[in-house]
């Protein structure tokens, strides 16, 4: 029984996930590239490109900040995260 314990948990964790994603797909934005299937670093290389492509064309100018914060969710205010959840309607047992 206690060897069975990593395998259901893992298993319930990938269906929680499953379930998970389809409801964050409608809480993010279309130009939000990380963690979303079908999506990659070079899609968000590439719009970025695109802009910037399109304002030189335009004689405009772009500016840009880029921030790779390091144990951004080590730091997760998990009450304000439920709260966001419950309010994006996702079911009570993937929020507790």
């Amino acid at each position: 029984m206690i060897s069975l314990l990593p395998t259901l948990s893992i298993t319930i964790e990938h269906v929680a996930l499953a379930r998970m994603t389809v409801l964050a797909a409608n809480c993010l934005s279309r130009l939000q590239f990380a963690c979303r299937k079908g999506y990659s670093a070079l899609d968000a290389v590439h719009l970025i490109l695109e802009k910037v492509y399109k304002a030189s064309n335009d004689k405009l100018y772009r500016s840009a900040l880029f921030l790779d914060v390091q144990g951004a969710f080590d730091k997760v205010l998990y009450q304000r995260l439920a709260e966001t959840m419950t309010n994006n309607k996702f079911p009570p047992y993937l929020v507790d």
